[in-house]
């Protein structure tokens, strides 16, 4: 088929959600094409050295965040102090200036027909391209957190949200109710049609087939409280397996390699694992700051989640809306609380039962990304009619 409408899918790092929500929506795409678009995949930040230097700038802004309580709070502080769409617009047009020009170049040699996109530099980028390059170019922004923050732009032609209460908040923030859309939470391809059991990967992982098991993590970047929860559960005198991933925090890989651990715990340091989802499923409980992707993913695998940390408003509501609203696991920020907890799950197992059963009311197979494929599909056929 000739003229093709060309759908971009972005894809930029500042933690690891807007990256795997942005591979889902593009699996999605290719499963729904009927052959009138053609998908294009692009990491537009790694595309020339200023812009590369940029998303690592927002990679050290995400550590900050995790590591420093508040960090992103003073940044939301001052967004809606000078207000939040006119702040957005100023820093980008005088601070990242060349950023924005670059990245908006980068879509003009793909001249794509629709973005869409994951993160809000990119969907500010992607208003001011068609704006001023493409007016016919249609802009969908999916908001991967379970919140709305004011930068991202309201002049997108559609804004999709994953839960109600975010949907309530764009609306709050201005965003036209005719923009906004709602979808299912977003799930992996890879994730939902995986049928093995917590045997299958105990045994692929060589993990005690029989030993209460923790995963804990701390995000891509491991900069919250992964290393002193991992002190002190080795601490306890139960028999337990602990699965640590330190992700692409390799100085922190090497210590946890380093501890001297009891006889009576098994401890499994990991780095940046891509099918992270296999050691979810070899887990009993994980335990994590409340970062979205993590917590859904845990939730979609029926493993109860115990949030130590939260660092920012976003991951403030996640831990509200999977903890108390949902009621998928426990909120302990105290080490040795935490480590108690586990504790008694060990001797009484059945503990967990009530948060397995408030997860299993999450239909895996119902996808958000097969939704936004789908609402994208509408779009094609508007603008072919």
């Amino acid at each position: 088929m000739e003229n093709k409408i060309k759908v971009l899918v972005t894809f930029i790092e500042a933690g690891m959600g807007h990256m795997v929500t942005a591979e889902a929506i593009l699996d999605a795409l290719r499963v729904k094409n009927d052959g009138r678009i053609e998908v294009i995949k692009s990491q537009i930040l790694q595309r020339t050295p200023r812009l590369a230097k940029y998303e690592k700038f927002l990679v050290e802004q995400t550590k900050m965040a995790s590591k420093v309580k508040g960090h992103s709070g003073v940044q939301f502080f001052f967004m809606k102090l000078f207000g939040p769409q006119a702040s957005l617009k100023f820093v980008h047009s005088t601070v990242y200036r060349k950023q924005r020009n670059e990245y908006v170049n980068e879509l003009k040699k793909i001249n794509p027909d629709i973005i869409i996109d994951t993160h809000y530099f990119a969907s500010y980028c992607s208003c001011y391209y068609r704006d001023h390059f493409k007016k016919s170019c249609k802009v969908v922004t999916y908001n991967p957190d379970n919140n709305v923050h004011g930068w991202w732009d309201r002049s997108v032609d559609y804004f999709i949200t994953n839960n109600e209460l975010a949907t309530e908040e764009a609306i709050k923030l201005k965003f036209p109710k005719e923009k906004v859309k709602q979808v299912f939470f977003i799930t992996r391809k890879s994730l939902v049609d995986d049928d093995n059991t917590k045997e299958f990967y105990r045994k692929k992982y060589d993990l005690p087939l029989n030993q209460f098991t923790v995963k804990i993590a701390d995000g891509v970047y491991a900069e919250a409280k992964l290393e002193d929860f991992v002190k002190e559960l080795i601490k306890s005198d139960k028999k337990m397996t602990i699965i640590a991933i330190a992700g692409k925090n390799k100085k922190l890989y090497e210590e946890l390699k380093s501890l001297k651990v009891p006889e009576n715990i098994t401890l499994r340091p990991f780095e940046f694992v891509k099918d992270i989802h296999e050691l979810f499923k070899a887990s009993d409980l994980f335990i994590t700051k409340a970062g979205p992707n993590a917590i859904l993913d845990s939730v979609f695998l029926r493993v109860p989640v115990l949030v130590n940390y939260y660092a920012s408003s976003i991951e403030k509501r996640t831990k509200e809306l999977f903890v108390d609203r949902f009621e998928c696991g426990v909120e302990i920020q105290d080490k040795k609380k935490a480590r108690k907890f586990v504790e008694d799950c060990i001797d009484n197992p059945h503990i967990l039962d009530k948060y397995i059963e408030n997860e299993e009311k999450f239909d895996k197979h119902r996808n958000g990304a097969t939704e936004i494929a789908e609402f994208v599909s509408e779009i094609v056929s508007k603008m072919q009619k």
